[in-house]
């Protein structure tokens, strides 16, 4: 809240010193100063600052050229440092005209063609035109008039084109300046007839000017001037003597000064002698009076050619001695201006060369932090590149696990039920051993039935028919059920062997009919051994075993191996 009321006091003090610069502006300069100079102490705005800058750089540019630059220049600055194109466009077209009026003209076209650029940018005409009419002035100051005839007739066109449109109203008053301009252009070119068009162009527009008397008595001297120049000495004086009484209509004594001078030239011109002098005593007398340098200087040695081309060498001296003190005098004011000039001209030039150092730099961070970017982003996009290309490795590593894992499942499932499918077949035939082996006993049973009715001869072939079977059941059948019960169960016998090397060749019998549950019964039927001495092997084996202690299922314990 406190911080908020310091803001709003601020603002008023601010747009209080404003209307105090504003009233003091007519009446007391030197406050009028201060009042700026506060104002761009304590504001905390730009454009403020900027606007303050601006005007102090217009009030000194009459009578302190160093102040004048000086002020346009810190304007010119903040506005860069705002970045506001408008700020910016507006502070660089017055720096522009304070170079102008001081005679700088090769820094002041830098400024009016860097206000171009922004103008066509913004696609702002009539800033275009403004900026184009500018170079043209100074193209004529530079005595350079084909460029001022380009520039001038660009602004020219331009300017028709907006006053005829809705947005360009009120830019009327801004033509004649640029007519009379084109016409001072072709005057100098030699090109008459163009140089009169335009200056009577100029006069229609008379009425949307500011200051009507000075300008239609100007455009009526140059006019008088011209034809002067294109030998029509009668169309010359009435434009002259036209010109003359506007200007002591108005009280123009600059005018007047400059329109005696015309004068003279013209009674000059047309040969009358008198006229010409007296022209020539009350133009000097006027700048005399006024105390305007310049205007003596010209009317000072006019008269001394007078004289000299009189035979009067006493008056042509008198005012050749006149001519060369005022010439001293400019030329002192101008050395000192030129100095000045100078320094202004040195002190842009450096500034210059920083500012443009300065943008340099910051173009050389822009681009390193730019590399940097890129570089991050190239490394980011690396990262991320690697990185997918990581997932879906893993991904696929995956797939390919689960797929492996799957084709192990597969194949595990395949090679259960191959064995299971084996089992099946070593269960069936161990049964279809169990079934021959009946059939032999049963065989056996029937010849041993039948043996006592036989004779002897005929006995003892059934004795050996008898041991024949009887060794085909306890050899044949072990051999073939071992060889596919390897088949099936591959690490079995290697395994019990580990665990216990000692056991005979029937305890290894027991074992594998064991491993496929067989009972008591059925071992009993393949082995041909009775129930009680199956039973006895069993618990002899689980001595061996080391499962007499234990509740361990003997089947169960091999069945795990």
């Amino acid at each position: 809240m406190v911080r908020k009321l310091h803001i709003v006091l601020k603002f008023l003090l601010l747009l209080s010193a404003l209307l105090f610069a504003t009233l003091c502006r007519g009446n007391d300069q030197g406050k009028y100063v201060d009042s700026l100079n506060y104002i761009i102490k304590v504001s905390p705005d730009d454009s403020t600052k900027i606007y303050a800058l601006v005007d102090l750089s217009q009030y000194y540019s009459m009578n302190d050229l160093k102040a004048s630059i000086q002020f346009a220049e810190k304007a010119v600055d903040i506005a860069r440092k705002n970045g506001s194109e408008s700020l910016i466009s507006f502070a660089i077209f017055n720096a522009g005209n304070a170079y102008f009026t001081q005679g700088i003209y090769e820094t002041a076209t830098v400024y009016f063609y860097q206000y171009l650029e922004i103008q066509k940018e913004d696609k702002h005409k009539t800033g275009e035109a403004f900026a184009l009419s500018n170079i043209g002035a100074i193209m004529i100051r530079m005595d350079d008039y084909e460029k001022a005839k380009i520039n001038f007739l660009q602004a020219l066109r331009i300017l028709s084109d907006e006053s005829d449109t809705e947005s360009g109203t009120g830019l009327s008053d801004k033509i004649p300046n640029i007519l009379n301009n084109l016409g001072i252009v072709y005057q100098h070119l030699q090109q008459y007839d163009s140089a009169l068009y335009y200056y009577k162009e100029c006069l229609a527009y008379n009425d949307v000017v500011e200051d009507k008397a000075y300008f239609e008595a100007s455009l009526l001297n140059n006019i008088g001037s011209l034809f002067l120049d294109i030998d029509e000495p009668d169309s010359a004086y009435r434009a002259l003597t036209k010109a003359m009484e506007i200007r002591l209509k108005s009280k123009d004594i600059s005018g007047q000064i400059a329109s005696h001078s015309q004068m003279a030239d013209y009674f000059q011109k047309v040969k009358l002698p008198q006229k010409a002098l007296d022209h020539y005593y009350q133009g000097f007398a006027k700048a005399s009076k006024v105390g305007s340098i310049e205007q003596q200087y010209s009317l000072s040695g006019k008269l001394s050619a007078y004289y000299a081309s009189a035979g009067n060498s006493d008056s042509a001296l008198k005012y050749l001695v006149l001519n060369n003190q005022f010439k001293d005098t400019l030329n002192n004011a101008k050395t000192i201006q030129e100095l000045t000039r100078l320094e202004l001209i040195s002190s842009y030039k450096e500034k210059e060369r920083i500012r443009i150092y300065e943008q340099k730099r910051k173009k050389a961070i822009y681009l390193f932090y730019s590399a940097l970017l890129v570089l991050l982003l190239s490394i980011f996009i690396l990262l991320y590149i690697l990185a997918n290309n990581r997932n879906k490795r893993l991904k696929l590593e995956g797939n390919n696990a689960l797929l492996t894992t799957q084709n192990t499942q597969l194949e595990n499932k395949n090679l259960l039920n191959e064995l299971e499918l084996k089992n099946k077949e070593l269960t069936t035939n161990v049964l279809n051993m169990i079934r021959k082996n009946e059939l032999i006993k049963q065989v056996v049973d029937l010849l041993v039935e039948h043996k006592p009715k036989l004779n002897e001869g005929d006995s003892n072939f059934i004795n050996s028919i008898i041991r024949d079977l009887n060794s085909m059941q306890d050899d044949s059948i072990w051999n073939e059920f071992e060889i596919r019960y390897q088949q099936v169960h591959t690490e079995f016998f290697d395994k019990l062997t580990d665990i216990c090397p000692g056991l005979s060749t029937n305890e290894r019998r027991l074992c594998a009919f064991l491993r496929l549950d067989m009972t008591t019964k059925d071992i009993s039927s393949i082995t041909g051994q009775s129930l009680r001495s199956i039973e006895v092997a069993r618990t002899r084996l689980r001595k061996k075993l080391l499962l007499t202690n234990s509740e361990t299922n003997l089947s169960d314990f091999l069945s795990s191996l």
